[in-house]
């Protein structure tokens, strides 16, 4: 028997959408303000990886694990996972090609929340 793998969407409507009912017209305004900061996090994480500092990596890929687990976005999460794993241990150095991945995995993100707004 051939089994389909599941493929994860880019964004959980059902968590999406909870937040949405739950801050109601604050929503729009949060998810501004998660999107500049997650660039300025992704940025942290590239300075992170040219100083070796793991500590640095770990924090701005739990922050933004937790803001990105908070919209849905569940791809990005496990993103954000694998980064402060590997930061925990110490390999932020090899973890290039990983936040080359975060970033793009953000710009969907972005692409698939202004398709949701409406923009």
């Amino acid at each position: 028997m051939n089994t389909v793998p599941i493929v994860r969407n880019v964004i959980d409507t059902e968590q999406f959408e909870e937040m949405r009912d739950l801050l109601e017209d604050e929503f729009v305004d949060l998810v501004q303000a998660y999107l500049s900061d997650s660039k300025v996090r992704i940025e942290t994480m590239r300075h992170a990886l040219t100083l070796g500092d793991n500590a640095k990596g770990f924090d701005a890929a739990h922050t933004l694990k937790g803001a990105s687990a908070n919209i849905g976005a569940l791809r990005l999460t496990d993103l954000c996972y694998e980064l402060q794993e590997a930061c925990r241990h110490q390999k932020i150095a090899k973890q290039a090609e990983l936040i080359n991945r975060i970033e793009a995995e953000l710009r969907t993100v972005q692409q698939e929340i202004n398709l949701r707004l409406g923009k």
